[in-house]
């Protein structure tokens, strides 16, 4: 997206003061350069606060004290805007923003406009990603959230302490939640897939959360209906003996059925439902204790079925057991007799080298043989005797057996308590009408206590719905060719890096591949299987060339002219990528900050080095049309950078008392 920075501004607390304004120029390299503790690295702190982010960043103290309001004027594809936030105050953010037309005359003092919420709406038009699907204020802010304009800001920020950090490439990516988003909105932001894929994307990933949530529900209810199943048996056998409903004539058909809980369910719902009709003289017939007696019948021949399979399962388990105990003395009294027989090693060695016996000194070539015989009868026996101690499969096998026993104990359990229940029903009463009606209660006490958690037919239609709705975004996605356009833009983007690594001479081993999954370069040798990862290559100066290669690499990709309306915005801030050559102290305090001119005699090769930054950012800007924009903050003063092209002093704070607040603000 083609949008740039006019200018910084800052609204004093006092209102007598002037606002303050840095202004850039679209057309150069942009830089505010000065000494340790001047506000530099403000700058990118102040301008992201502008445009939305979550958290201030800027420093607490002086600057926050000094300005009532932080704002920005940029240029959005030739629609100049003011953008401001009141400062944080005493609170973690400000959701106070002004959004306004730029005026030919800044305004002494800001009104709010918009909230947080209106702000991104406004501003979403503003860079025409209205229609890109945002984060909502209710929904948590992980990383399977809706994408925001606010993730693009990736794309804009090298802080000092990403510039040069061998473990992460990205502004904000050091932390988990944020290279998870950044990870997958990367394909969004190169124009690999568009807004419909996004939108359709997030269709699919909520109906598939649905669908998983709608399985997990229909499991659960099915483990919540075996639970009442017993209880179910119970009422509908009852209701067999009562004449409250039959058994079919149709007695295979109808074995079946009485398997299935559900079909019992429904027929007790038809009872009470004829009952509340008014119509249960309808139902009622000749009570039919001949099924129970049946019923009782069959679970005697169950059990002892049961009880037969039981039997035999424990006498195997016995048969194992016995057999290890007997293995394991066996083991044992091999391992004894091993103690007392000469080793074989030594044998051979007192046979040789002339075949004479260790006892009678004669010589024979039949002792060798015999030794050798002698050895393999013994390695056989051994063999068994550690198969005994140490056998897998013996093992799994008995604990089959074991888990089998525990089945069948349970079923048997169950067909015992079945077997109980049936004989203890009062045969003299179960025809009066009394009865009948009890049952009726007990029925619709189950059923009411089911319909809480029987809504079976419901979730699977909602199921049958959801992967209606998933069919034709399957097909979509199918069709969508994502794989080739990854490997086109991505092949792209590698190549700029590389043309821009080898301008910095940085170490390469192999080819340069931006990893969309570890969001940081990896080295591939054409010879080796291997990957090498940026915080494995080089040194400082090799990851800072690398950081700022990468990301001219990509605003030359999206400075196309077809790649206009692609998220990231067109400007670029670099903080201190002299660093790697002239670190700082812990002070803060920066040899470059000194006016000594023996540092252009005694650090030629370091000089030589950072004027090479501004000369590579220089021709990024002009071989690119001048299509993005890029401000550098740092302690090198135009001594160093003065004759490079396309350069702009936006601010210099090397005086004391120079810096981002005036001092007169402070006064």
């Amino acid at each position: 997206m083609k949008l740039m920075i006019d200018s910084l501004l800052l609204w004093p607390t006092n209102p007598k003061n002037e606002v303050r304004e840095i202004s850039f120029k679209k057309d150069k390299i942009n830089i505010i350069h000065g000494i340790s503790s001047t506000g530099k690295s403000s700058v990118i702190s102040i301008i992201d606060y502008c445009l939305g982010a979550s958290k201030c960043a800027i420093p607490v103290g002086v600057i926050r004290e000094s300005v009532m309001w932080f704002g920005v004027t940029v240029d959005i594809m030739g629609h100049k805007r003011l953008i401001a936030r009141k400062t944080p105050g005493n609170k973690s953010v400000s959701n106070e923003f002004y959004l306004s037309p730029c005026p030919e005359e800044l305004p002494r003092q800001l009104i709010a406009t918009d909230n947080n919420i209106s702000f991104k709406k406004k501003f979403n038009q503003l860079v025409q990603l209205s229609d890109l699907p945002q984060s909502e204020e209710n929904e948590r802010p992980g990383f399977d959230a809706r994408a925001s304009y606010r993730d693009m800001a990736a794309f804009n920020f090298l802080p000092q302490h990403i510039v040069a950090n061998p473990y992460t490439l990205f502004f904000k990516a050091d932390s988990y939640q944020n290279k998870e988003r950044l990870q997958r909105i990367m394909p969004f932001a190169l124009g690999i897939i568009n807004r419909e894929y996004m939108i359709k994307e997030r269709d699919r990933i909520d109906l598939q959360k649905r669908l998983d949530t709608l399985y997990k529900q229909q499991e659960a209810n099915k483990k919540a209906l075996s639970g009442w199943k017993f209880e179910v048996e119970r009422l509908w056998y009852e209701c067999i003996e009562l004449g409250l409903t039959s058994v079919s004539e149709e007695k295979e058909k109808e074995k079946e059925k009485e398997k299935d809980t559900n079909y019992k369910i429904e027929r007790l719902s038809l009872i009470n439902k004829t009952y509340l009709d008014g119509n249960i003289d309808t139902l009622l017939s000749a009570p039919n204790y001949e099924y129970t007696n049946e019923k009782i019948r069959s679970l005697n021949a169950d059990g002892e079925n049961k009880q037969r399979e039981i039997d035999t399962l424990r006498i195997k388990i016995r048969n194992f057991e016995q057999l290890f105990s007997k293995g394991k003395d066996f083991a044992k009294a091999i391992n004894m007799e091993k103690e007392h027989i000469i080793g074989f090693e030594w044998l051979k060695e007192n046979l040789s080298p002339n075949n004479e016996c260790i006892a009678c000194g004669s010589k024979t070539n039949a002792l060798s043989v015999v030794v050798d015989n002698f050895e393999k009868k013994v390695s056989r026996i051994n063999k068994m005797s550690d198969a005994l101690f140490d056998n897998p499969i013996a093992d799994k096998e008995l604990d089959k057996l074991k888990r089998n026993l525990r089945d069948h104990q349970e079923e048997l359990h169950k067909i015992r308590k079945q077997k109980l229940y049936l004989e203890k029903q009062d045969k003299a009463t179960n025809d009066s009408l009394n009865k009948v009606y009890v049952m009726i209660g007990r029925i619709q006490e189950t059923l009411a206590s089911l319909n809480k958690i029987k809504n079976t037919d419901d979730i699977s239609e909602n199921i049958k719905k959801i992967n209606k709705q998933l069919t034709p975004l399957d097909i979509y996605f199918q069709k969508s060719d994502r794989e080739r356009h990854e490997y086109i833009v991505y092949k792209e983007v590698n190549l700029l890096i590389e043309k821009y690594a080898d301008k910095f001479n940085l170490e390469r081993r192999g080819n340069v591949s931006l990893d969309k999954k570890e969001l940081t370069l990896s080295f591939k040798d054409p010879k080796s299987v291997k990957s090498e990862y940026l915080w494995e290559v080089g040194s400082g100066a090799n990851w800072m060339g690398y950081h700022i290669s990468v990301f001219l690499a990509l605003h030359e990709f999206l400075s196309h002219p077809d790649r206009y309306k692609l998220p990231p915005f067109s400007f670029l801030i670099i903080d201190q990528p002299s660093q790697v050559y002239f670190p700082s102290t812990d002070s803060g305090e920066n040899i470059l900050d000194q006016n000594n001119e023996n540092i252009q005699n005694t650090r030629k090769d370091d000089i030589t080095a950072t004027k090479r930054i501004f000369e590579i950012l220089s021709s990024a800007i002009e071989e690119n049309n001048l299509n993005f924009q890029v401000i550098v903050l740092e302690h090198a003063d135009s001594s160093i950078w003065g004759q490079v092209d396309n350069t702009h002093e936006s601010a210099c704070w090397k005086d004391e008392g120079d810096g981002l607040i005036p001092q007169k603000w402070i006064r």
